[in-house]
C-alpha cells in the first residue's frame, strides 16, 4: 500500500458519513496488542492475522453484519419515532388552538412514543440474548439491580425507570465478539481479553446517535460500565467522577450478578461469598474499584440483591 496503510484507509471510510457505518475487518500479519489497539482507534470492527482461517472469517462478518444490521433498525426506527415526534407536534400545536383539553392529549402522545422507546429497547435486548442463553435472566435481574440501587441514592421515579429500561442494553456490544471467546471454558489470553473489552466501544456505537433518554443512558452504561472507579477500568481508564454515574452503578450491578452467576470459567457463587469479594477483595475485585457511595448503598441493600437474583434466577 504505497500511499497510505491500512490503518488510514479505515480513518478516512469511518471519516466520511456514506461509508462510517460500513463494518471494517483488518487483516494483518501483526499479531502485538499495541497493533490493534491503534485499529480500534483507528474505528476497525475486527481483526484477523494472517494466515486468514476461511471458516473463522465467515463467522466473524457475519457476527459483524448482525451488529449491522441492527444498527440499520435502530437507526430507522428512531427515523420514525422522530417522524412521528414531529406529525404530533404539529398536530398538538394545532389542537392547542382549539381544543381547552390538549394538555391530555399532550400526555397521551409523549406515552405512546415512550412505548415505542420502550419496544425498540426490549428488540436490542433480543439480540444481546442470541449469543448467551443465560443472559435472559441476567439482564432481567440487572433492571431490578440497578433500579433499586437508583432509588436508594435517591434517584426520581422518573431516572430510576430510565435506569430500569436501559441497563439491560450493556453488553449489546458482545454481538460483535467471537463466541468461541465469549464461551471460551478457560482464561483468555492478552489478545483474546483484548478483543473481549471492544464490546464497550461496539455497544457504544450501536447505540449512538439516539434521540431517545433511555437509548442514551445505555450508551453511556454500555460505552462506560466496566471503567473503575480507581482509574484501572477499560476502554478510556477514567477515574472517579468523570465515570457516568448510570455506569458506575452498572458496575456493582454487574459484578455481583456475574458472581453469582455459572461462567464458562468459574462456578456460581453464594451471596455470602459474593458480598465478601465486592466488599473485602480478592485477588480479581477490590472495593477501590468501586464508586464508595455506590458500594456503601450495596451494602445496605444486598440482602435485597440476593432476593432479586433468587427470584428471578435461571
Amino acid at each position: 500500500m504505497p500511499e497510505m496503510d491500512g490503518y488510514e484507509v479505515c480513518r478516512r471510510l469511518k471519516g466520511d458519513d456514506t461509508t462510517k457505518n460500513i463494518p471494517v475487518i483488518i487483516v494483518t500479519a501483526l499479531e502485538d496488542t499495541a497493533s490493534r489497539i491503534i485499529g480500534l482507534e483507528a474505528g476497525a470492527n475486527d481483526f484477523l492475522t494472517k494466515p486468514v482461517d476461511g471458516t473463522e472469517l465467515m463467522v466473524r462478518a457475519k457476527n459483524l453484519l448482525k451488529v449491522k444490521e441492527f444498527e440499520d433498525f435502530l437507526k430507522q426506527y428512531n427515523e420514525k419515532l422522530e417522524s412521528e415526534v414531529q406529525e404530533r407536534t404539529v398536530q398538538l400545536r394545532q389542537a392547542l388552538k382549539e381544543l381547552s383539553a390538549s394538555n391530555i392529549q399532550l400526555k397521551e402522545s409523549s406515552e405512546k412514543i415512550k412505548e415505542g422507546y420502550i419496544d425498540s429497547i426490549r428488540r436490542l435486548t433480543i439480540v444481546s440474548e442470541f449469543k448467551d442463553e443465560d443472559t435472559a435472566s441476567h439482564i432481567k435481574r440487572i433492571s431490578y439491580y440497578c433500579s433499586l440501587m437508583a432509588k436508594k441514592l435517591g434517584w426520581t421515579d422518573e431516572d430510576s425507570e430510565t435506569i430500569f429500561y436501559a441497563s439491560p442494553m450493556h453488553d449489546i456490544g458482545k454481538v460483535g465478539i467471537p463466541s468461541d471467546i465469549l464461551l471460551k471454558p478457560a482464561t483468555l489470553n492478552p489478545e483474546e481479553f483484548a478483543l473481549v473489552k471492544t464490546h464497550t466501544s461496539i455497544g457504544g456505537k450501536i447505540l449512538n446517535g439516539s434521540v431517545s433518554k433511555f437509548v442514551q443512558t445505555a450508551k453511556r452504561i454500555a460505552l462506560t460500565h466496566h471503567e473503575r472507579w480507581d482509574g484501572g477500568g477499560y476502554p478510556k481508564g477514567l477515574k472517579g467522577e468523570d465515570i457516568p454515574v448510570e455506569a458506575r452503578i452498572m458496575n456493582i450491578a454487574d459484578q455481583y450478578d456475574a458472581l453469582r452467576s455459572r461462567r464458562p470459567y468459574k462456578p456460581p457463587f453464594d451471596h455470602e461469598k459474593t458480598f465478601k469479594i465486592i466488599t473485602e477483595g480478592d485477588v480479581r475485585t477490590m472495593p477501590g474499584h468501586f464508586d464508595p457511595q455506590i458500594l456503601q448503598a450495596f451494602k445496605g441493600l444486598h440482602k435485597q440483591f440476593e432476593e432479586i437474583y433468587e427470584t428471578h434466577k435461571d
